[in-house]
This record gives structure tokens, sequence and C-alpha cells, in this order.
């Protein structure tokens, strides 16, 4: 923990909240909280018939399982530091679905629910995979509606599958000696935990600087995640967009993004080398992948 901690010192303090400047958009005022609407139907209806498609398909719902962690900040005076010793330090989940996972978990949902008819189905799956920071789309493989339907979540997928080229890493802790899964269905979700720069191509975002003597991508992927879910034809990987990450946020328990720490007692910022999410700028699902994917992500502590 202290050396990657260590790391996220270098990569993300400079531009946390003791010295990020507020945005004209911030001062204006008008940011809105974007967080997805998931507590309730749109329609008055209860929560637990939003999961559809993830229940169709055996993956498990969203819950606190779901819910992306954050690192412990200390805050005094108006200024944030991070902890010097274990007992200031800590890393603890925050509220509202605006992680890597519950992103994952919410195009999942459309892309697999079987209830929906044809017109609503394609414009709730196409309206969660949105572009990344270049602008770039990368639509769903042309598979026909009912395959992506027959698809079933398959945690002992991780048992017989070889280790994956792309993808490392993945926890496979469930799997008996007979290549069965008897662990928690959640516990087969993976989140990746970092990346190898040098295995990556993503876009920087216009505005962000870098120094010249910095592999861009060192900077490109920390906004990007990706969350893998073993179905029965496969490991399905599923690519987030979290440009919160570049700016070494700071939020409060709720994931409010927070630009001005007077009389403000505590806060939390990343905890991980990939994507964070905000209720102001949440996580967004900018690819679906049945199979290999790159780059070569990492799964493991």
């Amino acid at each position: 923990m202290c050396v990657l901690f260590a790391v996220l010192a270098v990569c993300a303090l400079g531009s946390l909240a003791l010295g990020r400047h507020v945005s004209d958009t911030d001062q204006a005022g008008g940011r809105e909280d974007t967080v997805q609407k998931t507590d309730a139907g749109q329609d008055g209806s209860d929560a637990s018939d939003e999961w559809n498609g993830l229940k169709a398909a055996g993956v498990p719902v969203p819950g606190d399982w779901s819910r992306q962690t954050a690192y412990r900040l200390v805050v005094e005076d108006g200024q944030a530091r991070y902890p010097v010793d274990d007992s200031e330090s800590s890393v603890d989940p925050i509220d509202g679905m605006v992680g890597p996972v519950d992103a994952a978990l919410a195009t999942l949902n459309a892309l697999l629910d079987p209830d929906t008819d044809d017109e609503t189905w394609a414009a709730r799956t196409l309206e969660l995979i949105e572009p990344d920071a270049a602008g770039s789309e990368h639509p769903l493989s042309d598979a026909p509606r009912w395959w992506w339907a027959e698809r079933r979540f398959t945690p002992a997928t991780l048992c017989s599958a070889p280790a994956d080229p792309y993808v490392q890493g993945q926890y496979r802790g469930g799997c008996t000696s007979s290549g069965t899964w008897d662990a928690a269905d959640q516990e087969a979700v993976g989140t990746a935990s970092m990346y190898a720069s040098g295995s990556t191509d993503f876009p920087l975002p216009d505005g962000i600087q870098v120094d010249s003597l910095t592999n861009p991508q060192d900077v490109a992927s920390r906004a990007y995640g990706v969350v893998s879910i073993p179905m029965d034809d496969g490991i399905w990987h599923i690519t987030t967009y979290c440009p919160a990450s570049l700016d070494g946020v700071a939020v409060d328990s709720q994931g409010n993004e927070l630009t001005d720490l007077d009389d403000v007692d505590e806060a939390w910022t990343t905890a991980g080398l990939t994507g964070f999410g905000t209720r102001q700028r949440p996580c967004v699902t900018v690819e679906v992948a049945v199979g290999g994917q790159k780059p070569f992500w990492w799964f493991g502590e």
C-alpha cells in the first residue's frame, strides 16, 4: 500500500484539492449532478424492476459490493494531505453509482434486457455507450439481439479459461479442484487495478498538458478502467472512461467533488491507478468486448 500511494501521490497530489483551480463552470454553478438515476424507476416503479437484464443472465445486481472505494485524506484548516501513518489511513466505499463497476453493470443490464421492445432496447444500449476522450465511438458487435439474450453469467469460466494474454490477474480464488466456482458471484466480477503503460494507446483529452519527458499514456490511461464479466462464452471486458481521474479530485462521502475545503472535516480521493468517478463526472462505458481486450490490464492486488 505504501508503494501504491506513493505512486498516487506523484500522479495526483499536485492537482488535488489543495491546489486545484475551480473551473469557470464550477464558479458559475453550471455543473449539474449527472449521476445515473437508479434508485427508482422513471415511472415510479421499484428499483428492482430496473435490473431485468442482469437478473435474466444471472449477473449480480449493483449494491454495496459494486461501489468504488476511495482513499481518505486528512483535512486541516481548509487544506488536504495524505495520511502519514496507519492511524489516519483508510480506504472507504463512496456512495453513488458513479464508479467503473456500476457503469459497466448499467450498460450490461440494457444489453441483456429480454423484456423491452426492439426499438427501446436498441436506443437504451446505444445511449449507454459513449465516446472516449478523443470523441471516438466504439460500436457494439453486430451480433443479433437473440444472441445477447441467450448469454449467461458463468463464474466457472474463470476456472477453465487460460490466463488471458491481454487481461491479467483476474481473481480465481473461488475455483475448486473440479473446476467449479464456490465463492460469491460478486467475487467473479473483476475491476482492473493498474495497467501496463507500454501497452496502451489511449487518446489524451483536450486541455491536458503533458511534459515532453513523460509518456502520455501514464496520464491518459488513468482515466480508463476495465471490468471483467465471466460469461458462458468467455470473459467479457467492459471499458469505462472516468475523466475525473485526471484531476486528482477530492470528494465527500457522497461522491460529490470538493472545490473548496473550508468548513470541510473529511474528504477522499482515488484509491487506485485506474478510473474513478464522481457524481458530477461519473464513469461511462465506451466499449464492450467479448473475448480479448487490449491494453494490458492487471486485476491483481
